[in-house]
């Protein structure tokens, strides 16, 4: 395990939710390896399962191959040179790397009174709205793989793992990342699956910058969340 960047910039943020207030840590973290950012997810989760705390990190990783509990071997289609790790979330293979945004929400779902499916639904619709506002047009899949997609490909996955009521993992968005990793897998279940990115669309802003204002759309959408999101 190794940080090549640790940039901690707290922020805190505040959203209501049906009977009290949520208080939401932000920490960007630059680019780190997915097993350090992996136990740093579950130091944050036993403080969400235990004192309720609520915390996003945001980061990039360095290149790996992640293999969701629905998941094989079979899901990577060539030998890649990059390491592959088996986790717990939803969703089957995917590619991590640098210059994609990856973030991970970390909160008590169920003290909270937030649901599984409204949940995601707010993962998706931030992610929808930041690159609306960056001027990307993106809608959902047709079946039940969460993500985005523009016209040119997938942009945008989610999957997340919900234990002991709070939530693990979350969702990455393709910036500037080499997208010819993904040829060797067969993403989210899908063999040679068109790929996209904000870089693609002549957009390439800093990672630290779409985070935070990721944080800021999320934080609206977790206060709002009663009333009607728009959908993909």
């Amino acid at each position: 395990m190794y940080f090549i960047q640790v940039q901690d910039l707290k922020k805190t943020t505040e959203s209501k939710s049906t009977n009290n207030l949520i208080k939401f840590d932000s920490h960007y973290l630059g680019l780190m390896n997915y097993e350090a950012a992996l136990q740093k997810q579950y130091d944050f989760h036993q403080l969400a399962v235990t004192e309720n705390k609520a915390t996003v990190l945001g980061l990039e990783h360095s290149a790996v191959l992640t293999l969701g509990y629905r998941a094989d071997s079979g899901h990577n289609l060539v030998a890649h040179s990059i390491p592959t790790v088996k986790i717990e979330r939803g969703g089957l293979a995917t590619i991590h790397s640098e210059g994609q945004l990856v973030i991970y929400p970390i909160l008590n779902l169920k003290k909270q009174g937030i649901g599984v499916r409204e949940y995601v639904t707010v993962l998706i619709n931030t992610t929808k709205q930041l690159l609306q506002e960056n001027g990307i047009e993106s809608s959902c899949s047709t079946d039940s793989v969460a993500g985005l997609f523009t016209k040119n490909g997938k942009i945008a996955f989610c999957g997340i793992q919900v234990k002991n009521g709070a939530s693990l993992h979350g969702l990455s968005l393709n910036v500037h990342n080499d997208l010819k990793l993904f040829d060797g897998i067969i993403s989210c279940g899908v063999s040679r699956q068109k790929m996209d990115s904000m870089k693609n669309h002549g957009v390439n802003p800093g990672l630290e910058v779409l985070f935070n204002r990721w944080i800021e759309i999320f934080n609206y959408n977790m206060l709002n969340r009663q009333e009607h999101l728009p959908r993909c």
